[in-house]
């Protein structure tokens, strides 16, 4: 007996519309497992909170008054500033380690930070807090010597060029007080 071809294609149809519907199911699953998010770590607060860096410095001994921004340094290229102090940002931020601070010398900036001498202060502002130091060595180093800012010492460091043609470095070492 021969099947009238309405019922053909109703069968065919139907097994089609089966087939579509569990490969639409099992597609479905898929995308779920895309889209649902996986678990990730905890973004709840641990016990490090995030450091607040620098933003002003206060040297009454050559009445400098000025801003701090973060910068970087990139292939011996270090980020400056016409109208403001640099901060290392991956140096510490006070409290936690070496802050090292660094600005052009000129008349605007610190052309005269080689003046600061052992018990001169100085006044970094973070988080509307002062902190203050107390200078405990200033010299003259190499151009090329950058190992002279780098310490694990809770400190400040400040860092400038200096003499003719910036052939040296002014670095000011002082401690919290």
């Amino acid at each position: 007996m021969k099947l009238p071809k309405l019922h053909n294609t109703t069968v065919f149809l139907v097994i089609i519309s089966l087939i579509a519907g569990v490969m639409v199911y099992l597609g479905t699953g898929r995308v779920i497992s895309i889209v649902t998010p996986t678990p990730s770590p905890s973004l709840s607060p641990t016990s490090k909170s995030i450091p607040i860096p620098p933003t002003a410095i206060n040297i009454p001994k050559i009445g400098k008054n000025l801003p701090i921004k973060p910068a970087t340094v990139r292939d011996n290229d270090w980020d400056m500033f016409g109208d403001a102090v640099a901060w290392l940002s991956t140096s510490a931020v006070p409290g936690e380690g070496n802050v090292i601070l660094y600005a052009h010398d000129w008349p605007s900036l610190w052309a005269d930070i080689y003046l600061l001498k052992p018990g001169d202060t100085i006044e970094v502002l973070q988080n509307n807090l002062w902190r203050t130091y107390k200078v405990t060595q200033s010299r003259a180093v190499d151009q090329h010597d950058t190992q002279s800012i780098l310490s694990d010492e809770n400190r400040l460091t400040l860092y400038t060029c200096e003499g003719s043609f910036d052939q040296k470095r002014r670095v000011v070492y002082a401690d919290p007080i």
